[in-house]
This record gives C-alpha cells, sequence and structure tokens, in this order.
C-alpha cells in the first residue's frame, strides 16, 4: 500500500519541572524546568504514527508499505510547561510560521490512501480540500475549519473531536463523519463505539493524530469501518499513558 500524508507540521515540545513558589512580582508560578521533550507534531505526528503501526504490523517484512509526507518547510513551535509530578499543565507558547502549500502533489492518485491532518493554520486552503478529496482513491481528513459542503461530502471519511462537532457547523453532517469524545470512545452515525479497556490517561497530546493515522491504515487494510475503528481506539489507548506527543 502507498500512504500520503498531508498537512502542517509543527515542534511540540514539553518541558517539565516544577512550581513550588509563586513570582513576588505577580500573582503566578515560578517554574523551574527540569527536563523536556521534543518531538514533531501534526502531520509529522500522524505521519510518524502510520510508519509505526506498518512496521508493528510488517515486522518481519523487510519491504514494508511507502508512506510519504507533503507538508511545510518552515516550522511552527508548540512549547507546553508542565509540572513533572503532577502532569498539569501550567502555560502553552505557539510560535506560528506558515504558508500555503502552494501546488500539491502531482501523483496523488498513485497513492491507495491520502491521510490529510489540517490545522487551519493556512498551509490548506478549501480549494486543495476539493482537490485532493477528488483525486484521492481513498481520503482521510482531521480538519479544524468550519464545515463547507464544497469538499466534506468528498472525502471518503472525516474525523472531527466532539468539541469542533457542535462548534463548527458539522452537527447535521454524518454521512461521512466520526466524532471523537476522548474517554467516552467514538460514534460513528448511530453507532457509539465505547473503549474496551478504559486506561489511565498520562497525556492526550497527539491522541487525535494517533486516531487518525490508525483508522485510516486499518480501514485502508480492511475495508472495514468497525475494525478500523476499534483499532484506532486500541491504538489511541496505548499513547495517552505516554507522555508528549507519542506514537503507538
Amino acid at each position: 500500500m502507498k500512504f500520503l500524508v498531508i498537512g502542517e507540521t509543527c515542534s511540540d515540545r514539553f518541558c517539565y519541572g516544577t512550581a513550588n513558589r509563586l513570582c513576588p512580582e505577580a500573582p503566578a508560578p515560578v517554574f523551574i524546568p527540569e527536563n523536556g521533550i521534543n518531538n514533531l507534531g501534526m502531520a509529522s505526528n500522524v505521519h510518524s504514527n502510520l510508519v509505526a503501526i506498518d512496521n508493528e504490523t510488517h515486522k518481519d517484512i523487510p519491504h514494508k508499505n511507502q508512506i510519504d509526507l507533503f507538508t511545510n518547510q518552515s516550522m511552527g513551535h508548540k512549547t507546553r510547561y508542565i509540572d513533572s509530578i503532577s502532569n498539569q499543565m501550567f502555560l502553552r507558547v505557539d510560535t506560528d510560521s506558515y504558508k500555503h502549500c502552494g501546488t500539491l502533489p502531482e501523483n496523488i492518485e498513485e497513492y491507495d490512501a491520502v491521510v490529510v491532518s489540517d490545522y487551519n493554520k493556512g498551509f490548506l486552503k478549501d480549494s486543495d480540500l476539493v482537490e485532493i478529496a477528488r483525486r484521492a482513491k481513498l481520503s482521510f481528513l482531521d480538519t479544524k475549519k468550519q464545515f463547507n459542503v464544497d469538499w466534506a461530502d468528498y472525502f471518503t471519511f472525516v474525523k472531527i473531536n466532539e468539541k469542533e462537532y457542535l462548534e463548527n457547523g458539522w452537527k447535521h453532517r454524518a454521512e461521512n463523519v466520526i466524532v471523537t469524545k476522548a474517554e467516552k470512545g467514538c460514534s460513528y452515525k448511530d453507532q457509539d463505539f465505547e473503549l474496551k479497556n478504559p486506561s489511565e490517561i498520562r497525556d492526550v497530546s497527539g491522541a487525535g493524530d494517533t486516531f487518525l493515522a490508525a483508522f485510516s491504515y486499518g480501514f485502508t487494510s480492511t475495508q472495514n469501518i468497525k475494525t478500523a475503528i476499534i483499532f484506532a481506539q486500541d491504538c489511541c489507548q496505548k499513547v495517552i499513558r505516554k507522555k508528549g506527543v507519542s506514537t503507538v
């Protein structure tokens, strides 16, 4: 199989430390950094999860599936300051630097599946989503954009978290929409998929990327929606037990 991931990439930085006193100049905690984790996030995290899933699925096969990435050249950064004991986040600092992608890859039709991770930072326009969905054999989308009939119905599946589903105009569009609901699982059309073994949540950062990657891989491999959803949920339960943005 051949996969293409399209979307914005950022650097995800997690700075862990302690905050045991308040600043004398203002009612704010004094944060003392101890250690950190750096990962590539957003579309690159989707790509990394696809590669990890493929490696695990075909660990005894030397020639694995082709998984490519089309993303921005100038990278944004997300830096989170987190208490190392409670895992409570104090602050997130974002520095965004995104430009429009320009021309989409000419060979979209050659891929078995195109996975779009659209954080609505300006890398992809509505017209790009229309083109991707119409050209791809199978297309999977996770977007922060408002619902737009010009492209929404053309994707094979759209994955939306519950908050965006309710706030961004998706509520009455359910034919191809999977709604993820954190610890409550997810829903597709009129069916709810609860987590089989709700696990301790260490960090939910990047869990949506993992779901998108795993569902896309599962459905492309099996053509079975239920099997793909269960597989995606199982993968998510693995990553939320880990600190930071992580892969399966």
